[in-house]
């Protein structure tokens, strides 16, 4: 039986420990919601011209998108958008069932992100949201973050945003958003960074090296 841990952080770091808050807990938990405002995240495998005009074009604050380290090898245009608006981003792994039965993808998804985009991620789902005992411990180990969301958006129905909800939209070339409903859920939420929802501060993200 496969079991996903959902945990509500509430944690606050003070000035002297801004560095140490990507190692969330004392234990590997899943991040599933927050408890300061909203936070919009878009899991990304598929980018077609319309996106990426959007992305080019979107002001800050921006989602942070969780993408397919594949589709961030074939697309350099995707890469030099985030790279140049310092759009934070952060790793969308494959299905739970490959890492169970291949262990070592879990590390080829992460150096290939890695390679890429010159730094690890901070964040990472498995595309079904299920994090088996070997991805949390791994992940563990080299402080990533396992991050899910409290509710998912469709192009079927208005999403109902909560104060502390953190948002999954799909984009992908079988099942992705309409352009026109992610600006309007956009602009009818005042969406923050996840930082910002999760611990009640705005953080100052390093810039993606040239």
């Amino acid at each position: 039986m496969i079991v996903m841990l959902a945990i509500l952080l509430v944690f606050i770091p003070t000035k002297n420990n801004l560095l140490s808050v990507f190692r969330l807990t004392d234990e590997p938990n899943v991040i599933l919601k927050g408890t300061y405002g909203k936070a919009l995240t878009i899991d990304l495998s598929y980018a077609d011209e319309e996106f990426i005009k959007w992305l080019n074009e979107t002001k800050s604050p921006y989602p942070l998108l969780m993408v397919d380290p594949a589709l961030l090898e074939r697309s350099k245009t995707l890469v030099k958008v985030i790279k140049s608006k310092n759009i934070p981003v952060g790793l969308l792994g494959k299905s739970s069932e490959i890492y169970e039965e291949n262990p070592s993808q879990l590390e080829q998804d992460i150096e290939l992100f890695n390679t890429i985009m010159k730094q690890p991620p901070l964040w990472f789902r498995t595309k079904d949201y299920i994090f088996l005992p070997n991805v949390s411990n791994a992940l563990w180990k080299q402080k990533i973050n396992m991050l899910a969301a409290s509710k998912m958006g469709t192009n079927s129905k208005e999403i109902k945003v909560s104060n502390g909800d953190i948002i999954a939209i799909p984009y992908h070339q079988e099942e992705r958003i309409t352009i026109k409903n992610l600006e309007r859920l956009i602009e009818s939420n005042q969406f923050g960074q996840i930082e910002e929802v999760i611990f009640g501060y705005s953080a100052t993200t390093k810039k993606f090296p040239k």
